[in-house]
């Protein structure tokens, strides 16, 4: 096997899938409470203590190592910047947590998401604007409130109208964060139906605002423009590789 034109294509592959996580991420720039993805990356041992052969690889070629692998890739949950939007359905968390929200508006169908634009539907219920899911409550229930009435958001989360607290959201995180995963549509799962694979957050609920992408465009964008070019950078060498091989066959194995 041609130890160079392995370790290339393992860089080509690795980099062009940090190209597409990062363009991603830079599309959702402005997507309300997007976390961005990142990607992590390990290095490969050489082949023969993979393989459980003998011998020092630091007094050989193995000593380069046997190129990079992908990692599970990662959420980043900086906090995002809090936007001023003056609707009273508007609310974003300052600090740790997740809304909890449910298509069934059960508990076995759990979704949580840091986009707090709801909205009242047709029979009270507070939905997630975006999709329509049913915002639930500390016992897991949907919340229903009053259409005629003014909405006043604590920072504990009490949604008071006519002076009553009318239900409390419900604000949650994971108990392992590396078991948080994408959905689409702004949602995260943990992959659990288990009521202990979450536990209560300690954030602050905002009323007036929505959090803003933690995406920070022009770091991203530098980054992915250098994965783009570490990427080629690679390929270039796999094509280099092939001359110098395709050389060998002709020229040097060529009976005079």
């Amino acid at each position: 096997m041609n130890y160079g034109m392995y370790l290339a294509a393992t860089g080509a592959l690795t980099n062009i899938y940090r190209q597409g996580v990062l363009a991603n991420n830079l599309a959702n720039a402005n997507t309300v409470g997007y976390k961005p993805d990142v990607v992590y990356t390990r290095l490969r041992l050489p082949e023969r203590l993979e393989s459980g052969g003998g011998g020092d690889p630091q007094q050989m070629l193995e000593q380069l190592g046997g190129g990079h692998l992908l990692s599970p890739t990662r959420l980043d949950l900086t906090q995002g910047s809090l936007i001023d939007t003056g609707n009273d359905f508007d609310v974003a968390i300052d600090g740790e947590g997740f809304f909890v929200v449910s298509s069934t508006g059960s508990a076995e169908d759990l979704r949580l998401t840091r986009d707090g634009r709801f909205s009242l539907g047709a029979g009270g219920e507070l939905l997630m604007t975006s999709t329509g899911m049913k915002l639930l409550d500390i016992d897991n229930k949907p919340i229903v409130l009053d259409r005629t009435a003014a909405l006043q958001v604590r920072s504990n989360g009490d949604l008071v109208q006519n002076g009553q607290v009318r239900a409390t959201l419900r604000l949650a995180a994971p108990v392992d964060q590396q078991q948080l995963s994408k959905l689409g549509n702004n949602l995260l799962t943990v992959g659990s139906t288990d009521p202990q694979s979450l536990r209560p957050a300690n954030g602050n609920i905002v009323q007036g605002r929505v959090e803003a992408s933690s995406v920070n465009p022009v770091m991203m964008l530098n980054a992915m423009i250098g994965a783009s070019k570490l990427a080629a950078a690679n390929l270039k060498m796999m094509q280099y590789h092939d001359h110098i091989i395709g050389q060998a066959i002709n020229k040097l194995g060529r009976v005079a």
